[in-house]
């Protein structure tokens, strides 16, 4: 979802790394590293590969799936970078703030569009709009989307 927001970034001259789970071409400019991101060896295995072939990790944008729910952290840990930009689903908003381990990160929470009397999830083009919107003017907290009326969630 996130191939769009990749190419912009190296376009603009940042080294791009993406862990992945399949290998796939995303593009001139990045590299993609597979992993399993729920097994914490290959987590690291990929991060040392993408910080020795492109460099140290500046940013760290991280969508990670709730079946991993340590690796943002784990990533965080290992990458050490200036910014880490964590994005999760409009059911985060849910969550408590962020804790301890967190501390410092930007968090994106994905949402919906509402039209009219019905709502939809986002576009591509809208998650990559608003990621980079929050890569550019860095904040404690981005909403993409909206996430009210809870009662209107896509289902």
């Amino acid at each position: 979802m996130l191939a769009d927001l990749c190419q912009i970034l190296a376009d603009r001259g940042h080294p791009v790394s993406v862990l992945a789970r399949q290998t796939r071409e995303l593009g001139s400019g990045v590299g993609v590293f597979t992993c399993d991101y729920t097994r914490p060896g290959e987590l690291d295995e990929a991060i040392w590969q993408a910080i020795e072939s492109l460099g140290p990790v500046r940013t760290l944008i991280s969508w990670i799936h709730s079946t991993a729910p340590d690796a943002p952290a784990h990533a965080q840990r290992l990458a050490n970078p200036d910014r880490h930009l964590r994005i999760l689903g409009s059911t985060s908003a849910k969550q408590p703030a962020p804790g301890l381990a967190e501390a410092g990160w930007e968090r994106i929470t994905l949402g919906w569009v509402r039209t009219g009397s019905t709502s939809r999830w986002l576009t591509h083009a809208e998650i990559c709009r608003g990621v980079l919107e929050a890569f550019d003017h860095s904040q404690p907290v981005t909403v993409v989307g909206t996430l009210e009326p809870g009662a209107h969630r896509p289902r």
